[in-house]
C-alpha cells in the first residue's frame, strides 16, 4: 500500500498541472514500513525530454541524485517516481512498463484539459525485474497519511 502525506499529494497535482500539455514529474521520497510505502515529500524534477515531452519523461539524473543524496542525510529514501498523463488515463503505459525497476514505486497523475483528474499508483510483480524482464504492473493501492 501507498500511504501519501496530504503535502506529497498536493504537490503532485500542482506539478501535473503546471506541467500540462507536458509530463511532470519527480520523486516518491519517505520510508518503507513493512510492505508499505509511505511517502512523505514529492520532490519535482526536470522533465529533459525534449523530442516528446507530451507522453514522455526523462528525469534529470543530476536531480535524481541529488534529492537522493539530501533524502538520505534526513534518514529517508527514494521510494519510486511520480509522473503524469496528459489527457490519458492513470494507467502505466507499456513505454512507463519498459523502463521500470522492480523495487520501485511508481505514481500516475491524470490531467485532462489542464485539470487534475485522478492518480494511481503501481509496482512491478517481481521486486527484482529489470526492464528487459516479463514482468507486469500491479496496482497498489493508495490511503491518504497524516500531515
Amino acid at each position: 500500500m501507498l500511504v501519501i502525506s496530504p503535502e506529497a499529494q498536493a504537490k503532485i497535482v500542482e506539478e501535473a498541472q503546471r506541467a500540462y500539455p507536458h509530463e511532470g514529474c519527480g520523486l516518491l521520497v519517505g520510508k518503507r514500513d513493512g510492505d508499505n510505502f509511505v511517502v512523505t515529500e514529492a520532490p519535482t524534477a526536470t522533465n529533459e525530454n525534449s523530442d516528446r515531452p507530451k507522453v514522455w519523461y526523462d528525469l534529470s539524473p543530476d536531480q535524481q541524485r541529488r534529492i537522493e543524496k539530501e533524502a538520505g542525510t534526513r534518514g529517508l529514501a527514494v521510494l519510486g517516481f511520480y509522473h503524469s498523463h496528459p489527457d490519458h488515463p492513470a494507467r502505466p503505459s507499456e513505454g512507463d512498463r519498459s523502463r521500470a525497476f522492480g523495487s520501485y514505486l511508481y505514481l500516475i497523475a491524470s490531467v485532462e484539459k489542464g485539470k487534475y483528474k485522478e492518480m494511481t499508483a503501481w509496482a512491478l510483480d517481481d521486486d527484482m525485474a529489470f526492464p528487459e524482464h516479463a514482468s507486469q504492473f500491479v496496482k497498489v493501492d493508495i490511503q491518504q497519511g497524516r500531515k
